[in-house]
């Protein structure tokens, strides 16, 4: 028992073999290897105990190395190693971001306000870049539109005032002012000399505010000609094709190479009429008709009519299109515009259905004869089931093959197969 309590460690590494036992002669031996082995841990070597034991980092705060995050401090835990912790509250500290400023510690976290990067100028454009700082980019605009009788813009960033007039309005017919409050005026000048820039005018003056000029001659005196004035101001002369020189209406001298023929040429007699031949009347000059050759067929303008025909110079028309559609019920008549029959409901209440011997006690309604209708159903779903109008005989044509009848069925010569 004795020998169990004595077996302990006697330095930082212990062995497994227990302590020799209490007067034995190899004691003072085990005890100088002790020694010898306290010193190789005091040498600064790291080394484990047989149990697995790590020696201790720090015992004192002052042992640990400074924190370098901002708002954390250094400590020696209580198991011995090196950590960090927050700060107190409301410390300084720097987040590193230009961006921000009095920058204070919270909750070991450190943070600061927006930095206001507005430099109060119409003249930059103000935002921020974190390594950076407040930036201020010159614009180049228009400025201070509040004062309406001086010109401002942007230059180096600021707002400048410009020479120019803002109220010149480059018209050499109006006087340019300014009134504070008001702004612009433009007083028409009466009837000073200008330039309206117009090759073709002459005499240029103001005109109520506006440079008129008068249109320059280019009048060659040749009716053979077109006369004109380009943009540059020089005359221009365009061959023509007019009639010139004596003649009449279908016989007359023409305009060719900006000059007058001196023969007389036939000018061509045509009208929109298809029963006519056009003529040039050699004893009257003029234009005139005579019925066409070989030309029966014609189109008098009628939709509603059919097989119409020349007549001496005329176009007759023929018969009228037929749109009887044998119903008592309807009106019928003809759509001369789009040359179609139309029919409208009539005879409402009237009788109806003579002849047809599949309505019984036919009446007009809406156009359409209604009454009993015989049934002529065959409850075959492959056929067609009719009424006979002249006989009253039920019909039952068959319907298409491949009809489809019944489920995977179809028609096939009247039977669902």
């Amino acid at each position: 028992m004795i020998a169990a309590l004595a077996w302990h460690c006697w330095s930082a590494a212990c062995s497994d073999d227990p302590p020799p036992p209490i007067g034995s002669a190899d004691v003072s031996t085990d005890a100088a290897a002790d020694v010898a082995a306290d010193a190789d841990a005091a040498d600064g070597s790291a080394r484990a105990d047989s149990l697995g034991k790590i020696p201790p980092q720090c015992t004192a705060d002052s042992q640990c190395p400074q924190a370098t995050a901002p708002c954390r401090v250094a400590y020696c835990d209580a198991l011995g190693a090196c950590n960090t912790k927050a700060t107190v509250d409301l410390m300084t500290c720097d987040d590193g971001n230009k961006c921000t400023s009095n920058d204070l510690c919270t909750q070991g976290a450190c943070a600061g306000a927006a930095v206001d990067c507005n430099d109060n100028s119409e003249c930059t454009s103000d935002y921020c870049l974190p390594a950076a700082g407040c930036i201020h980019d010159n614009l180049v605009k228009v400025c201070d539109v509040t004062d309406l009788c001086v010109a401002h813009a942007c230059q180096g960033g600021a707002c400048i005032a410009l020479p120019k007039n803002p109220c010149d309005d480059s018209n050499p017919c109006t006087v340019d002012a300014c009134k504070p409050g008001a702004g612009c005026t433009h007083s028409a000048v009466p009837g000073g000399p200008c330039d309206d820039h117009d090759g073709c005018t002459a005499a240029d003056k103001c005109v109520f505010g506006t440079c008129k000029g008068k249109g320059k001659s280019c009048n060659d005196g040749n009716l053979c000609t077109t006369d004109g004035c380009d943009k540059s101001g020089n005359c221009t002369y365009a061959a023509n094709a007019l009639s010139c020189g004596e003649g009449g209406e279908c016989l007359a001298h023409l305009c060719i190479d900006t000059a007058c023929t001196a023969t007389p040429t036939a000018k061509e007699c045509a009208d929109a009429l298809s029963c006519t031949d056009n003529f040039c009347n050699t004893n009257t000059l003029k234009c005139d008709i005579k019925p066409a050759k070989d030309v029966t067929a014609c189109d008098d303008g009628d939709a509603c009519t059919t097989g119409e025909g020349c007549v001496g110079l005329g176009c007759i028309g023929g018969a009228s299109l037929d749109c009887d559609d044998g119903d008592s019920c309807t009106a019928d008549a003809c759509d001369k515009a789009a040359g179609a029959c139309v029919h409208f409901a009539a005879n409402e209440g009237a009788a109806c259905g003579k002849g047809n011997l599949c309505i019984n006690g036919g009446v007009c309604a809406a156009g359409k004869c209604t009454g009993a209708t015989k049934d002529c159903a065959d409850d075959s779903p492959c056929t067609l089931d009719k009424c006979d109008a002249a006989t009253g005989i039920c019909i039952h044509p068959h319907a298409a093959d491949g009809t489809p009848c019944q489920a995977g069925k179809a028609c096939v010569a009247g039977a669902c197969k």
